[in-house]
C-alpha cells in the first residue's frame, strides 16, 4: 500500500511550530485514550508515527552550523 506522498519546503521554524502543535495534540489524545476512547487511541498511534517521521527530517539541534572557509582562515590568522 503506497501513501500519496507530496514534498513541501519547510523552514526550521515551521518544523518547530508543527512539532509543538503535535505535542499538544498528543497530550490531548493521550488523556482521551486513557478515558477509554478507542478512536482517540487510534489517532494517537497515527500521530506518534507522524511525529517519528517528522523527527527524522528535522535538523539536528546539536549540530553546530558549519563554518565557511573564509571564517576558518580568518580564525587561523587572528
Amino acid at each position: 500500500m503506497l501513501d500519496d506522498v507530496q514534498k513541501i519546503d519547510l523552514t526550521k521554524h515551521d518544523l518547530e511550530m508543527i512539532s509543538s502543535a503535535l505535542q499538544t495534540q498528543e497530550k490531548i489524545l493521550s488523556v482521551q485514550s486513557r478515558a477509554g476512547a478507542d478512536t482517540a487511541r487510534m489517532r494517537l498511534n497515527d500521530l506518534k508515527g507522524l511525529m517519528r517521521r517528522l523527527n527524522r527530517f528535522a535538523p539536528d539541534p546539536k549540530a553546530a552550523p558549519s563554518q565557511k572557509w573564509s571564517q576558518i582562515a580568518r580564525s587561523l590568522f587572528c
